[in-house]
């Protein structure tokens, strides 16, 4: 790793020079780089720190492409980033139909009463 600095929106390229995103969060995860890509269409990327190949003024340069990514699903952040974030590790891809306890049977209900005060 070196003497490496980061900063915030700092550019990250994959290895075949393509602009991935901008570096989003930097300290308290420094073994996992969190890279934002795109502006309307954002994507989440996580990169573990061994994929940097090097960091320059230009900015930080991996050693993997687009498809090694996606392959490596490093689109899903891991458990331990997430423990430190202070968040519950596949908390933020549940649903209200996956969650526990929810019940569908009482929508159609709450649609009614709304329905009803809004006549009344």
């Amino acid at each position: 790793m070196g003497s490496w600095s980061f900063y915030r929106h700092m550019p990250v390229f994959a290895r075949s020079g393509r602009l991935l995103g901008r570096l989003l969060e930097v300290g308290h995860a420094l073994d996992v780089l969190h890279v934002q890509q795109g502006r309307a269409l954002i994507r989440d990327w996580y990169v573990p720190i061994e994929a940097v190949m090097d960091v320059t003024t230009d900015g930080i340069y991996l050693d993997v492409d687009m498809g090694d990514l996606r392959h490596r699903r490093w689109n899903v952040p891991p458990d331990m980033y997430l423990a430190r974030q202070g968040a519950t590790a596949g908390y933020e891809y549940t649903g209200p139909v996956e969650a526990r306890g929810h019940d569908r049977r009482m929508e159609p209900a709450l649609a009614s009463e709304s329905g009803k005060a809004r006549d009344g």
